[in-house]
């Protein structure tokens, strides 16, 4: 991973507030599994023991739990290399044309992240208006989750950022 030292220009100010924002996103991810933990352990007793199951506890669990728990944590993991990825033609092609290949491809995950940024916002804010809920015994809200769509592919974005102009000194022989 780039150091914030190579990244050139005013973007590695952006390193900061984002780093800030992901480390709080992924103890809001933490936070999720473990109340989906302690709702799943109370419904089971409820379910098995008292024969009285939480009516809420699964819809509850997967409109908001389970995707804050997986969405929350991308940017995080992007940065700390937990992503999977294939490196294997990157060693086969020179320096400056990996660093302007990274590059493209960066700006043009950029675009599609905020593209979905900007589309859960815009469902969100609709789905708020318009009063959405899931139907069933309790009526969910429909817009936290296009919330937590919104916030993880907004840093998401806004790390691939980062990460793609990490990539120009590469362009100009310096190091990666």
């Amino acid at each position: 991973m780039s150091t914030l030292a190579n990244i050139p220009g005013p973007v590695k100010y952006l390193d900061y507030p984002v780093r800030y924002l992901e480390n709080a996103l992924v103890a809001i991810a933490a936070l999720m599994i473990l109340v989906a933990m302690a709702v799943t352990c109370v419904d089971v007793f409820m379910r098995y023991v008292l024969s009285m199951p939480l009516s809420w506890s699964f819809d509850f669990i997967v409109l908001y739990l389970l995707p804050g728990s997986y969405l929350l944590a991308f940017s995080y993991a992007l940065r700390i290399g937990a992503h999977l990825k294939v490196d294997y033609f990157t060693s086969y092609i020179n320096r400056r044309l990996r660093g302007f290949v990274l590059f493209l491809i960066g700006l043009f995950a950029v675009v599609l992240f905020a593209y979905i940024a900007w589309f859960y916002l815009l469902e969100a804010y609709h789905a708020w208006l318009d009063g959405e809920v899931m139907g069933g015994v309790i009526p969910w809200p429909m817009w936290p989750g296009d919330m937590i769509v919104f916030v993880s592919s907004l840093i998401f974005a806004l790390r691939l950022l980062i990460i793609s102009f990490s990539h120009l000194p590469l362009l100009v022989g310096g190091e990666e």
